[in-house]
């Protein structure tokens, strides 16, 4: 999301992208874009200002939105996302961009498919790896444990950057 008006989102162009009046106000405010190989993704322009915020992805062509991207603090990037992995309607995995620096620095998971995070990891020194996770150990909602990785070492976890 480039510009906040750019409806090219992939590597290539779309073959089709039409304009949708989404909360049916009488304002065009997102398009439903047709990729080259059939699948679909909206972006939409949830706050009405003219520039989209949102994009949601259905990657398994039930309808339903599998993968969620938001741009947060408006400035035509997505700093947050969460991904539905088991096609359940919970969100299995979100990650963003806490302090707006463009890199991914805290993520949260649902290892057990219980629809609660038991799993969070956060780059405290932002080179874009995971530094420190934590885990609810009991599954009680809370979590209880918490590793802190050795200066230059990794906790493990996925790498941030990529996510």
């Amino acid at each position: 999301m480039s510009d906040g008006t750019d409806a090219n989102f992939d590597a290539g162009a779309p073959d089709d992208a039409q304009a949708v009046d989404y909360n049916q106000d009488g304002h065009e405010d997102g398009y439903l874009v047709t990729n080259s190989d059939g699948s679909q993704y909206e972006v939409l322009d949830t706050d009405g200002d003219g520039a989209y915020d949102t994009v949601l992805v259905d990657t398994d062509g039930d309808n339903a939105a599998d993968a969620v991207g938001v741009d947060t603090d408006g400035d035509g990037v997505v700093d947050a996302v969460a991904v539905d992995t088991n096609h359940d309607g919970v969100a299995d995995y979100a990650a963003a961009d806490t302090d707006g620096d463009g890199v991914i620095d805290t993520a949260v998971a649902d290892t057990d498919g219980d629809g609660t995070a038991d799993v969070a990891y956060q780059d405290t020194n932002r080179d874009g790896t995971a530094d420190v996770a934590y885990t609810d150990t009991d599954g009680d909602g809370e979590f209880d444990s918490q590793t802190q990785a050795p200066a230059g070492t990794s906790t493990g976890a996925p790498d941030l950057a990529s996510a």
